[in-house]
């Protein structure tokens, strides 16, 4: 079956990336120009999704994506996302939840989601990378 997966590039563009299959680690590493990636699941309009972004972005020098951005948490947190962010559907299976692409009619919706986002009038500052060490 075709999936709709959702690609926000940094630059604001809005690009679908049709499969037939759930992708695999070495397709979003090469989709996300990244080494590593890293999965933040969420609730939108009653759709449980997934953003899949460059897990480094931090030490990178890549853009800050404001669509992105806002999707993650932005106006609650503070933490911003950088380079393009992939959206994908979280499906809860017997293994375990994975992340796959959307059907087209949900695409059509969390598309229209994303494009209605407005952050104009925020300022978005990208985060310093830091690591907490826990001592046990």
């Amino acid at each position: 079956m075709k999936q709709v997966n959702i690609l926000l590039k940094s630059n604001g563009e809005i690009k679908r990336i049709i499969t037939d299959k759930k992708m695999s680690v070495n397709e979003y590493t090469d989709i996300l120009n990244c080494d590593y990636i890293d999965i933040k699941g969420l609730k939108l309009n009653k759709i449980n999704i997934s953003l899949v972004f460059d897990e480094e972005f931090l030490y990178t020098d890549k853009s800050i994506n404001k669509k992105a951005s806002l999707l993650f948490g932005y106006k609650h947190h503070g933490e911003v996302l950088c380079g393009d962010v992939m959206v994908q559907k979280d499906v809860e299976t017997p293994e375990g939840i994975i992340s796959v692409g959307f059907s087209e009619e949900e695409a059509t919706v969390i598309e229209a989601y994303i494009k209605n986002l407005k952050y104009e009038q925020i300022k978005f500052i990208k985060q310093k990378p830091c690591m907490n060490f826990i001592p046990f």
